[in-house]
């Protein structure tokens, strides 16, 4: 019978291996197993949509505020459609912290209605041209909320000047009912005896806002965002929601969206649902009749039909002042193309006619001449031609402006050699020739013209 073969060393190295291998992965188990079962539970915090929406009823959402003012009275509306809202004199626009921020032309267009009397609930978001037109901006340090005398343009004021600034903006009256019909909203509401897990001082933290001109001198302060030295101390300007006038309208910035949430609103002894109702009642004021019509901006907020990327630039082109400017670009960079491309019909070649050669209209004049006997005008012709070539030598500043029979004149006094030549070309000039001396003439303007270079040189 045959003996096991012993395991090699190679093959005892390789189990020690996979042995610490599977050991170390065990260990790793284990440590994630004990993590997991010592780390406490987290619960509560906010869930949901984020969006500032009266369609959602989460904590995030704004549908307590929708409610609450239907209850108050208020025509409450959704707007979910791209086009420009027909506002009135009796109706107020709310802008709730839109995750897709309002255009230029829209920011244009909806200011105008409020200069023309509406008015405008707005909540600061990011990127906005709103911010840059209404002359605020959000400070993204926060501070603790602080209430006001809502009315008010500081919580430090006497109850006098509170009560006088309340008669400003006409809410006197209804303060005591809508007060105590938002208490009423809120008693109904179940309590978060805790606070938020957001804020575990159990106090609500806001961002604060500024003025990036001169603070509107009727402007109306109903919070405030303090840190805690300056919260003892309520002369201290950091207000996170404030009201003033613009036009023969009002608006409403508030700079933190927390403000306006269900889960904050809710909670009772917060007393923000009360501040909602005070900057209501400021927007319905201050116009004959009172305004009493709230539309909520939807669209924004992403519901309702978005045109797609065709009409969207449709859009662009046919209404923003910078897209007419780049569409005329375009009309033009096309009619130029049309003009430098390839053309449909192949374009033809100038039609050029035959002219004569200056060989030819030579030997033409020369015959016309002949059947003329056209002597005097031929010797006049050639005595032109001696001339202009004979004077651009170094006499031409003599001989420019004088006629043929003063330049003959000074040719013999300047060569008395040319003499006979000469008179042989003045007798052609005056009278006609035969043929044989109209050859001589020929031989001697040559002899001229010779003797005039040479000199020159």
């Amino acid at each position: 019978m045959t003996a096991p073969a012993m395991p090699s060393a190679e093959g005892r190295t390789a189990g020690q291996r996979r042995l610490r291998r599977r050991l170390a992965l065990a260990a790793i188990l284990t440590f994630i197993v004990i993590t997991a079962l010592l780390t406490p539970e987290l619960t509560g915090g906010r869930t949901g949509d984020a969006r500032l929406t009266t369609y959602s009823a989460q904590p995030q959402g704004a549908r307590l505020l929708y409610e609450l003012a239907q209850r108050l009275g208020w025509h409450v509306d959704r707007r979910t459609e791209g086009s420009a809202l027909p506002a009135d004199g009796r109706t107020v626009i709310a802008v709730l912290d839109p995750p897709q921020p309002l255009g230029a032309i829209e920011v244009h267009r909806l200011l105008e209605q409020v200069r023309a009397g509406s008015g405008l609930l707005y909540v600061m978001s990011g990127g906005s041209p709103m911010q840059d037109s209404l002359h605020v901006k959000r400070n993204f340090y926060d501070g603790t909320y602080g209430p006001t005398d809502a009315g008010t343009s500081d919580a430090a004021q006497p109850k006098a000047a509170a009560a006088a600034r309340a008669r400003r903006f006409d809410s006197t009256a209804a303060d005591t009912t809508n007060e105590a019909a938002a208490s009423a909203e809120c008693a109904g509401k179940p309590t978060n005896g805790g606070g938020l897990p957001l804020w575990g001082d159990d106090a609500v933290h806001l961002y604060r806002l500024s003025w990036t001109r001169r603070r509107p001198s009727d402007a109306v302060i109903f919070a405030r965002s303090a840190t805690d030295s300056s919260q003892r101390d309520s002369t201290v300007d950091a207000p996170a929601a404030a009201g003033f006038a613009l036009g023969r309208g009002r608006v409403v910035v508030l700079s933190d969206p927390d403000l306006l949430r269900n889960d904050v609103l809710r909670v009772c002894r917060w007393g923000l649902d009360v501040v909602a109702v005070r900057m209501l009642e400021y927007l319905a004021a201050g116009a004959s009749p009172p305004r009493d019509r709230l539309v909520f901006d939807e669209y924004h907020q992403g519901f309702g039909a978005h045109p797609g990327t065709l009409r969207a630039i449709a859009l662009y082109l046919s209404r923003a002042s910078s897209g007419h400017v780049l569409l005329q670009c375009l009309l033009g960079g096309l009619v130029l193309l049309l003009a430098l491309g390839p053309r449909a019909l192949p374009a033809h070649d100038v039609e050029r006619v035959e002219r004569r050669s200056p060989l030819e209209h030579v030997s033409a004049l020369a015959r016309a001449y002949t059947r003329v006997g056209a002597t005097r005008t031929a010797t006049a012709r050639l005595l032109r031609g001696v001339r202009r070539r004979a004077e651009r030598g170094a006499q031409a500043g003599h001989l420019t402006d004088e006629s043929d029979a003063r330049f003959l004149e000074t040719t013999v006094r300047m060569a008395p050699a040319l003499a006979e030549d000469v008179e042989l070309i003045r007798r052609a000039l005056s009278t006609s020739v035969t043929r044989h001396e109209f050859e001589s003439v020929g031989a001697a303007l040559k002899h001229l013209e010779e003797s005039l270079q040479t000199q020159a040189r």
